[in-house]
């Protein structure tokens, strides 16, 4: 696995070095993510080690929540309109999604989870349990990451004016403490049992801290291998993915994550006619994307981080909270079905 991670995060520098000479918008990120995405679908045997995945995702909190102040969450009632909208927005995307997945010719069920929006891992898992072909479901959601990813980038990019990546500090030997504190952070948050441990955990101590007066200066070193480290994992997820299976499925995957994007457009557009809140921050937090991919564009792009953690956050603890029953319901029709 160490000799896979490092030819992936070497393929990836490269898209980062290519991507920022062409000026691309979080080019750490996107400039791998492409790049491996790319050479995974001509055969390269491309993964990253899942430690070194959390260890980034953990950083990546770190990161955020040291722009997070906390006396900013007495906000979130104010954002009623935009998380009422998001319910709206997740209903469409799994109704509108599951017709377009049993257009394909797969079973129902493999479409629902394929239209799950959000929770790639998530849905994996579960579907799986339930005997769901998860090849499909794997390539569909790696597609709507990549879509999401990409377009949330370019299009918060163009709205907000301007990608600031950290504060221009190199990386010193005292620095060197902030990669024992990031797993130690996820640590806590497993013993908390909150949801995604490796982000909220850091999340949470980073507030505190900055809150507190004792905010991180995380070197941009530090920074650009986390955005590497993001953008090699997503791009790899097609590791193994031959055409024929891409060409299959890929175009109603394409389409489900254009749809995505489309819907969250209007939803966005609908709630910042509406109300004060900005147009590209509800789109951030709308779009299905990994809570940790958008809330680090909304960081880089100056957009409020809580209120784009707290939407994705949500979102995940209903699905989490929704599915149980959701798995009951489709047993009982299929054992009804059966008879």
């Amino acid at each position: 696995m160490l000799e896979r991670t490092l030819v992936t995060l070497l393929i990836g520098g490269l898209g980062g070095g290519l991507a920022t000479l062409a000026a691309l918008p979080l080019a750490w990120m996107l400039g791998p993510l492409f790049l491996v995405l790319a050479a995974s679908l001509a055969g390269a045997r491309a993964g990253i080690d899942p430690r070194l995945h959390r260890g980034a995702i953990a950083m990546l909190g770190l990161f955020i929540g040291n722009r997070i102040d906390l006396s900013e969450l007495s906000h979130l009632l104010e954002w009623y309109p935009s998380v009422l909208a998001m319910l709206g927005y997740m209903g469409l995307v799994l109704l509108g999604g599951r017709w377009l997945f049993t257009r394909s010719g797969m079973s129902r069920l493999s479409a629902l989870f394929c239209a799950f929006p959000g929770s790639m891992n998530g849905a994996v898992i579960l579907a799986d349990r339930l005997g769901a072909d998860t090849r499909w479901i794997a390539i569909t959601h790696a597609i709507r990451l990549v879509m999401v990813v990409a377009s949330a980038a370019l299009l918060t990019s163009h709205l907000a004016g301007g990608v600031v990546l950290g504060e221009g500090s190199g990386l010193h030997w005292a620095d060197l403490y902030l990669l024992a504190l990031a797993p130690a952070c996820a640590w806590l948050g497993r013993q908390l049992r909150l949801p995604i441990p490796e982000f909220l955990g850091p999340i949470a101590v980073g507030a505190a801290m900055a809150s507190l007066g004792h905010g991180l200066l995380l070197p941009d070193p530090l920074l650009i291998l986390t955005f590497l480290t993001l953008g090699c994992s997503i791009g790899s997820r097609f590791s193994g993915t031959d055409w024929s299976q891409l060409l299959q499925v890929g175009r109603y995957g394409l389409a489900f994550g254009a749809y995505a994007v489309l819907m969250a457009l209007i939803t966005a557009w609908g709630v910042s006619s509406l109300t004060e809140l900005p147009f590209a921050a509800i789109l951030l937090a709308l779009l299905p994307g990994g809570v940790g991919e958008m809330t680090v564009i909304a960081v880089a792009l100056k957009i409020d981080p809580v209120y784009v953690v707290s939407h994705h956050v949500l979102r995940l603890l209903l699905l989490i909270l929704l599915t149980p029953p959701l798995i009951a319901w489709l047993r009982r029709r299929r054992s009804v079905v059966e008879r």
